[in-house]
């Protein structure tokens, strides 16, 4: 019903404006002008190109935007080998994104994000298609083709972007139909892991003010690891129609459906934290514990011979239950959307509509040291609706109002098999956002101007979800005392108590059922989470700009972004409380010598407060549970330069520099404290002592760094045109340098990435007028093993695991247009 209501919205609007539109004195003014992204210098360059972005919900030259933010053209995308989200984090410095088990991608812009991980944990960097926000991280699959450009804006966007955005945004710009243009796009490639990439596009006119677009990709590849795992396997198809009814006025309708299969991310063991009382802490253990390396290939995976031989080893012998292996994940997953916009040019300004329809059904299984298998299955569907209208310029000022509505509802059940702990949840979440927004720019002159933007935000929130759990325990003392229980039967992966074989009766809190014959035992603690919020919430930006020259802007800015609390189907932590950024800008965009260089640097310092951390933990039934809570602030502070200089017309320099200086302010939380939960292992202090009557341990990583924050980040190409003719020979050379970040929670030794750099090189022939080109390419050229999540499960014997980036990969891709 919501999807034919879009429709019918887009198409209706079209009767507010066209009467209105016969008014306007230029009428051709409602077709913004195409985006330029390519920044590659062909054989007639003579300065770097300009590139157009909408990231302040206008046209405007990415050099004219008083804002931080990365833009990465199309061919940067085909060269960096960008199809998933995850490989974003070769292109832009201040992105870090993350892929964990089953269709989960996180996101981190200089240390600030969440490991998010469920269907009920909001991201706190804002992702966009196409002006749409996607409330759903796993949401992002499948829209990585037939692009204009991606936007990444870094730094918190609570004006403009709204809630959810206090890192940042990503901005996916999908290429829009062209009225009067008839083309044809093809691309296809192979590589190593039996990689096939196959994309295509059609733009075709129809008549003189309408014009269809389809578009379309196909990917398949082997699991990088050697079980299968950290694959990629997927199809999307993405139509739209572009309408001009009249002058002043066109409307845009688009739809898009994608399926992600094949195995999903995959992580291999990196070692084991035993708990060994008394022994002092060292290098790579905390006190208390004892590291063990697993010494197992980084692209082994959980599942091949050499993980299933260490998960043997590591895990059993810890349980006296012998647990059964683990299961092979799988992925079947569909999203589908439509999206309609509107634009008017009208008597008083412009009048911009954008209604969306958004659904997800996720059907996957994953692993990990933690899991025997998560079972997870989840609908998501979301509607939006943003209204923004632009005025004109009175006097020394020009203004934009707007409104927004978000209406989202997820319904999940997971079946989280821990070994001898199954979490069974069921939950409907839901969300109904409203917001109103608007900017004023005041210029003083031609030089001056100062910026007002402000934004009310109200969030109204419901849970209602059961986390009920089921434990396995041995009846019978351990070895050397004892049996144990290894000839028992193991908790399979299910999704239902009822799909448990051989439980004759429920189990409950207090008593205990037999489980097989040979000592097993289960309890059964239900758990019932009903909970709602609402709250609202101010948030504004002051700016001022300054041209320094025709092509140099200052910029300054204060900023604010909140991310609203939520809920967790974990007992003891059921809720949370929002966190909040605020952020101070000073920065500088310049050209130079014709615009043959570009040189643009900014200064930046953020205060995070009530930070949101999603993480696995131990909740209150000593169960390994995923949650969120608040737990504390930091402060971010660093600097940002980028640099483009384009030598010859044949030969471009490029290079970013970040310094970064990320760390926690305070950093609080509680762990249980019992027989049964020794002192956890982790790389801050840890007291014994007691909170809200109950025993703890208090964990304090106050001045540890932030996650996913490297101290410097390093990017730089060469691009060498060699001009053949009606032929050219393009070289491309990419180098990137990251020092060491913190990669999980924990902050123990094997959680951190290391210092490390990767390079990557490609060779394009082609036409000059680029209808045909091959490429051959490497990526990762020294097979570098960048460890991107390393998370650590104290129930599965003190088991680490990493998931890491890509290995060595290299191919061929053939391209063709007309």
């Amino acid at each position: 019903m919501k999807a034919l209501l879009l429709v019918g919205t887009a198409f209706a609007a079209v009767s507010l404006p066209m009467t209105a539109a016969a008014q306007v004195a230029t009428p051709g003014a409602a077709v913004a002008p195409a985006a330029t992204t390519q920044a590659e210098p062909s054989g007639q360059t003579t300065g770097l190109a300009e590139i157009v972005v909408t990231a302040q919900r206008r046209v405007e030259n990415a050099q004219r935007a008083a804002v931080a933010i990365d833009v990465v053209s199309p061919g940067e995308l085909t060269r960096a080998g960008v199809v998933t989200a995850t490989t974003l984090n070769a292109t832009v410095p201040a992105l870090t994104v993350q892929q964990g088990g089953g269709a989960n991608t996180t996101f981190f812009v200089r240390g600030v994000g969440n490991f998010t991980n469920n269907g009920y944990s909001d991201p706190a960097i804002a992702f966009n298609l196409d002006g749409v926000y996607l409330g759903r991280p796993t949401s992002t699959t499948g829209t990585f083709f037939d692009l204009e450009r991606i936007e990444v804006l870094k730094g918190p966007q609570g004006t403009l972007y709204g809630r959810n955005a206090t890192g940042g945004a990503i901005n996916v710009i999908p290429a829009k139909p062209k009225l009067g243009e008839r083309s044809v796009s093809l691309s296809g490639g192979f590589g190593n892991y039996n990689a096939i990439d196959v994309e295509a596009a059609a733009n075709l006119p129809i008549g003189d003010n309408a014009a269809f677009r389809l578009a379309g990709k196909i990917v398949n590849r082997d699991g990088y690891n050697q079980d299968g795992t950290s694959d990629e396997v997927g199809q999307a198809i993405r139509a739209q129609l572009l309408v001009r009814p009249s002058p002043g006025v066109t409307v845009r309708i688009s739809g898009d459906y994608s399926h992600q299969g094949g195995r999903g991310a995959g992580g291999s063991y990196v070692g084991t934290e035993n708990f060994t009382p008394g022994t002092p802490a060292t290098a790579t253990s905390p006190a208390n514990y004892t590291f063990t390396p697993a010494n197992v290939d980084p692209y082994s995976g959980l599942l091949s011979r050499s993980g299933s031989a260490y998960f043997a080893q590591a895990v059993i012998p810890g349980t006296f239950i012998n647990p059964a292996p683990l299961v092979r994940p799988y992925l079947n997953n569909t999203y589908w959307g439509l999206t309609g916009e509107v634009n008017a040019d009208l008597a008083g300004g412009t009048l911009t509509i954008v209604p969306a329809y958004r659904h997800s059904k996720l059907d996957n299984l994953f692993n990990g040291p933690s899991f025997r298998g998560s079972l997870n299955r989840e609908n998501d569907s979301q509607f939006s609706g943003e209204m923004r209208f632009q005025g004109p310029r009175v006097g020394p000022f020009d203004w934009l109002i707007g409104g927004y509505y978000f209406d989202e509802t997820v319904k999940g059940q997971y079946g989280i098999n821990q070994y001898q702990i199954i979490s069974f949840q069921d939950f409907t979440s839901k969300t109904k956002s409203y917001a109103t927004f608007g900017r004023v720019t005041a210029h003083l002159g031609d030089a001056l101007r100062f910026v007002a933007a402000g934004r009310y935000t109200h969030d109204s929130k419901t849970f209602n979800g059961s986390s009920d759990t089921l434990v396995e325990l041995c009846n019978n003392a351990p070895p050397p005392f004892g049996t144990g229980c290894f000839g028992g039967p193991s908790l399979p992966v299910v999704q239902t108590l009822a799909q448990v074989p051989g439980v004759p009766a429920l189990p409950g809190p207090a008593n205990a059922v037999p489980y097989g014959s040979a000592g097993n035992i289960l309890f059964y603690i239900p758990n019932q989470v009903n909970a709602a919020i609402s709250k609202g919430r101010v948030t504004y930006r002051l700016a001022a700009e300054y041209d320094v020259a025709r092509a140099s802007l200052l910029y300054a800015s204060y900023e604010t972004g909140y991310r609203s609390g939520g809920f967790s189907n974990a007992p003891g932590h059921e809720t949370f409380a929002p966190e909040y950024v605020e952020a101070w800008t000073l920065g500088s965009k310049n050209r130079f010598f014709n615009s043959r260089v570009q040189l643009n640097i900014e200064l930046f310092h953020w205060r995070y407060r009530n930070q949101q951390v999603s993480h696995y933990g131990l909740d209150a039934n000593n169960a390994t549970n995923y949650f969120t809570e608040n737990i504390g602030s930091s402060t971010i502070k660093g600097v940002d330069v980028e640099a483009q200089v384009l030598v010859t017309r044949n030969t471009r320099l490029s290079g970013t520099v970040q310094y970064l200086d990320a760390k926690a302010t305070s950093y609080t939380y509680n762990t249980p404290r019992d027989a049964a939960s020794p002192p956890p292992a982790v790389g801050c202090a840890v007291t014994p002592t007691t909170a809200g009557g109950a025993a703890v341990y208090a964990i304090d990583c106050a001045g540890k760094p932030s996650y996913n924050s490297p101290r410097w980040s390093l990017n730089g190409g060469i691009e060498q045109t060699i001009p053949l003719g009606d032929r050219k020979l393009v070289l491309n050379g990419d180098a990137r340098y990251r020092s060491n970040s913190v990669v999980g929670f924990e902050y123990l030794a094997q959680q951190n990435s290391g210092s490390f750099w990767t390079f990557d090189a490609s060779a394009t022939f082609g036409s000059t007028d680029e209808r045909w080109s091959i490429t051959g390419y490497i990526r990762n050229i020294t097979n570098q093993a960048v460890p991107l999540f390393t998370q650590y499960v104290a129930p599965a014997g003190g088991v680490l695991s990493s998931v890491y980036a890509p290995p060595r990969t290299y191919g061929v891709r053939l391209g063709y247009k007309y």
